[in-house]
């Protein structure tokens, strides 16, 4: 079974519309349309078993309406995991985490740099330990957004400082922990007790170090992702699997971490 643990979907009346924004800000080509039909679509040809899908809060007066259709896609969708959002300091988010456990959902993705806070914030970490308290995953972007100008608001050594004052939260870095700052993702990181997830990342850290990162964390704490649509998924599945990893890391890595983590 191979599970996507960060992908991107919109609903279907904004999604030409989100993905045309998204894309001309990146400078990055989509590889689907942008709504569920076009994920499973991708899904069926990479033979991708579950997707989950990672909506983005960029105001706090979005927050209830895309958990509601996080609810609904959830609701419809055997193949597809939607987390919910929040946004750290926003009038509400209490209630908002009650609602969340309510509808069954799985976890939290939170986008730092479009949020515009540090993950270590006291605000976050004020919402992390509710979350955590509630048993929801953190899925946080990590390292450098290539969409968005400086500062980073989730380098590696401010993510260490937030899962040391709240370590009872289960919480995946996207992007191997950091993009584009590996050696700090290295040093302040690799072997600590969180998720990283692969999405949009070995095109840009290459094979060997990419290796290399995966045996420092430990290949049982890496999970596969590919951001789509912003990568392809049958590529990002052909690139893990040239990689000089072992069946056991590879199946670990595609499908069975991500597996026990989602309890499926």
């Amino acid at each position: 079974m191979i599970i996507d643990i960060h992908t991107h979907t919109f609903p279907d009346a904004l999604a030409k519309r989100a993905i045309a924004q998204l894309s001309a800000r990146a400078g990055v080509p989509a590889h689907t349309d942008g709504t569920c039909d076009g994920l499973r679509a991708a899904m069926a040809r990479a033979g991708v078993a579950a997707s989950c899908v990672m909506p983005v809060a960029t105001k706090p007066a979005q927050v209830r309406a895309i958990n509601a259709w996080a609810a609904e896609v959830n609701a419809r969708s055997a193949d597809l995991v939607c987390f919910g959002v929040l946004f750290p300091g926003a009038e509400g988010w209490q209630a908002e985490i009650a609602r969340l456990v309510a509808d069954g959902i799985r976890g939290v993705k939170l986008h730092p740099d479009y949020q515009n806070f540090f993950v270590d914030e006291p605000r976050a970490l004020a919402l992390y330990r509710a979350m955590a308290d509630a048993g929801l995953i953190l899925l946080v972007h990590a390292g450098v957004d290539i969409g968005l100008p400086p500062p980073t608001h989730c380098p590696p050594h401010r993510l260490a400082r937030a899962l040391d004052a709240v370590p009872a939260l289960t919480v995946i870095a996207a992007h191997m922990g950091g993009f584009r700052q590996w050696e700090d993702v290295h040093r302040c990181l690799a072997g600590r007790d969180l998720y990283l997830d692969t999405s949009y990342t070995l095109p840009d850290l290459g094979p060997e170090p990419m290796t290399a990162l995966i045996r420092a964390h430990g290949y049982q704490h890496v999970l596969f992702g590919t951001d789509s649509p912003w990568a392809d998924q049958s590529a990002a599945i052909a690139a893990l699997r040239a990689l000089p990893l072992t069946p056991e890391e590879q199946a670990a890595i595609l499908g069975e971490n991500a597996r026990r983590l989602l309890n499926r």
